[in-house]
């Protein structure tokens, strides 16, 4: 009896000591796991969400770092695409977007504008202007398009993109440089000769330009794709918002230079002239001030910036008494009428007895018999000097009043010349500024019209725009 008492103590005393060292394991001798946070990253999208949702949950902190942290960002430089050029300015200008710091936050900007410079490299070695009858540049000059033609489409395209670099640069809108810089560098796709098919039957470059664009991987994901084929679509025209205003100031600063360039090295000699090739012994010359100014106004398009800017003041008439003579000056008028120059005319006759002249016409004949009658200074005036518009209106007037050779009806009283709608059996109404004249003043109508050009022959109409006439 006593024997099993003490087992039974013996065994009541063991599970009291298992009980203690189980209860002692559980509190002090298991360790304490540790915890896990999982990370997940979320879009601004997303965490606006649930910023907006009421009763939401709380938001870790944890949870935003992938918003700023640089290493998604760093894992895609390291894996952007390698662009390689035969082009060494293709390269060089490709390096200096991947330097550019405003490039950094828009990979896929600049992955795109890589991928336009691999195009250009392959096909932009054409001219960087299309000789093409209904295109936007089918009104330029013939010594435009030899001018501007020396620069290649590749090296164009570079050009109007350092410029809206500069642009945005100086007005701190570095945010819109990537965009704008697609924009730049694909304006002109239209012109690659891939193209030609396209615009013979569109007749306009910047439309054609979406075609290759939306080719282009990644274009059509970029989030203001829209805005840069507007800006692209207008850039000839009247552009609309940030992108298409500085590409449209970009491609008229990067024409300029280019002009200024090509005259400089006809002058030094560095390439051919403009001019036909001189007569054995005659020196050759680059191209004249005509050709310079008319180059300027194609890129400019000034003569619509010229109405709104001598709308404002009317021109004083100028003595021109000791120089002028009307029926002279009528004859040195007569060669310039159905005469195309490459491309382009200066003056034109209709069946229903007109001949219209551009005033630059008029300006020139003043300008060689003043400077045969030793009056220098009507001679030597420029083509934008205030004066000028003075001597043209006191020959108009001299030619209205005693001579009766203007076509009074078509212009005012006041006024050298206005505004036309020329309208043509195939593409779009030209508009341009023109001195109307009585077609009898140079002979007979029948024979000036049997003498038109082809070209000529197609205009069937024109029609005054009386409220947009200038002085």
């Amino acid at each position: 009896m006593l024997a099993s008492s003490s087992i039974v103590i013996a065994l009541f005393g063991l599970a009291f000591v298992l009980a203690l060292v189980a209860v002692t394991v559980l509190l002090f001798g298991r360790e304490k796991p540790q915890e896990f946070v999982v990370i997940n990253q979320i879009t601004l999208e997303e965490l606006a969400k649930l910023w907006e949702k009421k009763g939401g949950g709380t938001i870790h902190l944890k949870q935003l770092s992938p918003l700023w942290r640089d290493e998604k960002v760093i894992a895609r430089e390291e894996e952007q695409e390698k662009f390689q050029f035969q082009s060494p300015r293709a390269t060089a200008f490709m390096e200096q977007i991947n330097r550019g710091p405003c490039f950094k936050k828009f990979p896929e900007q600049k992955a795109v504008c890589g991928r336009i410079l691999q195009l250009l490299d392959r096909e932009g070695g054409c001219p960087s202007v299309v000789d093409l009858k209904n295109d936007v540049e089918g009104n330029w000059d013939e010594n435009t398009f030899q001018l501007l033609g020396r620069t290649t489409l590749l090296d164009h395209s570079i050009n109007v993109a350092e410029q809206v670099a500069q642009l945005l640069s100086d007005a701190d809108d570095w945010h819109i440089i990537p965009d704008t810089m697609v924009a730049a560098l694909g304006h002109d796709l239209g012109k690659l000769t891939s193209m030609r098919s396209y615009l013979y039957s569109t007749g306009e470059h910047p439309l054609v330009a979406g075609r290759p664009l939306a080719g282009i991987a990644g274009f059509n994901e970029l989030r203001r794709k829209d805005e840069i084929l507007q800006a692209i679509k207008l850039h000839h025209k009247k552009p609309q918002g940030l992108i298409g205003r500085t590409l449209k100031t970009a491609d008229q600063k990067a024409r300029q230079k280019e002009l200024e360039e090509a005259v400089q090295k006809i002058e030094t000699g560095a390439a051919d002239p403009v001019s036909e090739n001189p007569a054995p012994g005659e020196k050759q010359k680059g191209p004249d001030n005509t050709a310079a100014w008319q180059a300027q106004e194609d890129i400019y398009n000034q003569d619509q910036a010229g109405r709104e800017r001598t709308k404002e003041e009317k021109p004083e008439l100028v003595d021109i008494s000791g120089w002028f003579d009307a029926a002279g000056f009528l004859e040195e008028l007569k060669p310039y009428i159905n005469k195309m120059f490459g491309r382009r005319f200066l003056a034109f006759s209709m069946a229903d007895g007109y001949v219209y002249f551009q005033t630059k016409v008029l300006e020139e004949v003043a300008r060689k018999m003043a400077e045969r009658a030793g009056s220098m200074e009507i001679a030597t005036m420029g083509r934008r000097d205030e004066s000028m518009r003075g001597v043209l209106l006191a020959i108009v007037h001299h030619l209205r009043a005693e001579h009766d050779v203007i076509a009074r009806g078509l212009i005012k009283e006041s006024y050298f010349g206005g505004y036309f709608n020329v309208t043509r059996k195939i593409g779009k109404p030209m508009k341009g500024y023109y001195t109307p004249f009585h077609a009898e003043a140079f002979g007979f109508i029948a024979e000036m019209e049997h003498d038109k050009p082809k070209m000529l022959r197609d205009i069937i109409k024109v029609s005054p725009y009386t409220d947009d006439a200038d002085t």
